[in-house]
């Protein structure tokens, strides 16, 4: 018995064996995930702790590269001794005159130390010519402004010649900070002397200066935040300048001395054509292939409207200074013309000295004929002429310039002829309105012809299919409406002396929705399709003044007119649509149809 049980008892055994290997397995599996998680977390707190050391290291490495501490000692030494000669000349120890000497060469010696130091290539440099600069610029501010210590001439005199010091010292040693920090505080503190009535003509001079080394600045670092800041404060001074001469004229009172008018007009022509050198330098020097700089882009054409705006407020002679400024716009014409002969990809630059030039040109010729209608054909022949050189120099921008030449040509001629102006010399107006006219319909039509430039950025991304060359259309359109109400009007007034403002009003609607007419009817004819939208809005026009207009102010026949016109046009430009959706849709369909398969030989 004991012999049939004694291997089952073994297997059982066996059995409890294999359950606790498998136990163990278990167990062990079990507690692997923790001990993993554990050696993890200890991996990722070493990691932490790494990176906090590396970055603590990395700190302590920058604070050395830098000198950051030695730097910081020198700038508190140097300023222990200035602030050692201010206490000594506050408490009368030494004089003013004295004090602000020993200030003027401390800071002078200073200037020279860092740019010995730029030569030695020490870390302390950078500290040395800022406090010299900022030093002397303080020291002369408060010394002249406060206690007049100085005489003005010398003040200024030391203002430029410690901008000029530090742009040398940066050229010299190929290093952007000195002449930033100079030009702008020379700058400023120019500006801040005797404000708001300094000796103008040392300030527009000092102005100059700083420009100049703006310019100079951008060409180690590009800097155009500090050539903005310059050129809006030397424009805000020289306004404050012409506005102060202004109201002195204006009012007939005695001119005061630090307003000089003698010197107004030579400082403005030096600054005006400086910026338009500083603008012309900038774009010649820009490599190919790199983008032109905002600043030298918009520069002529923010100098040309300056220039003219702040001398209109000084010269009492139109002619002569629209002779002045119509010169100076030529200038700039030519100016484009030798950047179109560099053979330069998309004529950089010339659209620059075009759109200044217009500028000018539309503020001159004005005051050098006494009128605004006589230019407009000069106006209208220039943007075709632009439109033309566009093409030739594959300058998109210039032609956009010509769209809005033409526009401003439409816009002036409604001020002048949109009221009872037309019956103020009706053959000019007439002979103008038909000229602008003709050379708005055929600017319009060139463009349509010759396509823009392709590589130009406006047209190839913001108005691709070149839709704004419409508004030379609709700017020929408007010239010729106003020649036939020059016309109405002047047959009006011929056959009757009475009043006859009705008559006029509906003979303007009518004229208004037969143009609509007559623009959809071509362009059904050459299945045009921005004729076609042209002539809807002209439609819209015609209904808004007929409805909003005429029907409250019109009584009678001419009532009944302008309503009989607008219901017509609007019938035949409905008949003349459907048509056109019928043409359209017989061409898809066309287009669309497969072609018959070719009989098998």
């Amino acid at each position: 018995m004991s012999t049939e049980h004694h291997p089952l008892e073994s297997r059982v055994t066996q059995l409890e064996e294999e359950i606790r290997a498998l136990r163990s397995r278990l167990d062990l599996l079990e507690g692997l995930p923790e001990t993993q998680q554990l050696k993890s977390e200890s991996k990722k707190s070493k990691i932490q702790s790494a990176v906090k050391a590396e970055k603590s290291e990395e700190v302590l490495n920058w604070a050395g590269r830098t000198a950051l501490l030695p730097r910081i000692s020198s700038l508190c030494f140097l300023l222990v001794v200035a602030l050692g000669l201010r206490t000594m000349s506050d408490g009368g120890i030494i004089g003013m005159e004295v004090g602000a000497l020993f200030g003027i060469i401390y800071a002078g010696s200073l200037l020279g130390g860092g740019h010995y130091l730029y030569r030695r290539n020490s870390s302390l440099a950078p500290v040395f010519s800022l406090v010299g600069g900022l030093l002397m610029f303080s020291v002369v501010f408060e010394t002249y402004t406060r206690f007049k210590a100085i005489p003005m001439e010398m003040a200024y005199l030391i203002l430029a010649a410690t901008g000029v010091c530090m742009a040398f010292t940066s050229y010299r040693h190929k290093v952007a900070l000195p002449i930033l920090v100079g030009t702008l505080a020379m700058c400023l503190t120019g500006v801040a002397i005797d404000y708001p009535t300094p000796f103008f003509p040392y300030m527009g001079l000092l102005l100059w200066v700083a420009n100049i080394l703006g310019y100079f600045a951008t060409r180690l670092k590009r800097s155009s935040w500090l050539r903005w800041i310059l050129m809006f404060t030397t424009h805000f001074m020289l306004q404050i300048w012409g506005l102060k001469l202004g109201m002195v004229v204006l009012r007939g009172e005695d001119m005061l001395e630090p307003l000089a008018p003698d010197w107004f007009l030579p400082i403005v022509a030096l600054i005006g054509f400086s910026f338009m050198f500083i603008s012309l330098f900038g774009i010649v020097r820009t490599p190919a292939g790199e983008k032109i700089s905002k600043f030298d882009y918009m520069l002529p054409s923010l100098n040309a409207a300056w220039c003219y705006v702040i001398g209109m407020y000084v010269i009492n002679n139109p002619p002569d200074f629209g002779g002045g400024a119509t010169a100076a716009a030529i200038l700039h014409f030519f100016i484009a013309s030798w950047l179109a002969s560099r053979q330069a990809s998309g004529a950089p630059g010339t659209n620059t000295f075009i759109a200044g030039g217009t500028i000018l040109l539309a503020f001159s010729l004005p005051a050098l004929f006494g009128s605004m209608l006589l230019p407009l054909p000069i106006y209208s022949a220039l943007a075709l002429g632009i439109a033309y050189y566009a093409r030739e120099w594959d300058s998109g921008g210039m032609r956009f310039t010509s769209y809005l030449l033409q526009a401003y040509v439409s816009f002036i001629m409604t001020v002048q002829l949109g009221g009872e102006g037309v019956s103020n010399d009706p053959l000019i107006a007439l002979t103008v309105t038909a000229i602008c006219g003709l050379l708005g319909l055929a600017h319009y039509r060139f463009c349509r012809k010759n396509p823009p430039a392709e590589k130009s950025r406006f047209f190839s991304e913001v108005d691709k299919k070149d839709r704004t060359a419409v508004f030379v259309l609709l700017a020929g359109l408007a010239d010729g409406y106003f020649m036939t109400m020059v016309l109405v009007f002047q047959g009006l007034l011929h056959y009757s002396k009475e009043a006859f403002v009705p008559e006029f009003m509906a003979i303007q609607s009518v004229s208004i929705n037969g143009a609509a007419t007559v623009i959809m009817i071509l362009a059904l004819l050459w299945q045009h399709k921005e004729l076609r939208n042209v002539s809807i809005l002209v439609t819209i026009i015609g209904g808004a003044k007929v409805f909003m207009i005429d029907m409250f102010n019109l009584t009678g026949v001419p009532q009944l007119a302008s309503v009989f016109s607008f219901g017509l046009a609007a019938a035949l430009i409905s008949i003349a649509l459907g048509r056109m959706q019928i043409v359209e849709r017989r061409q898809e369909q066309k287009i669309q149809a497969p072609k018959l398969e070719e009989p098998a030989q």
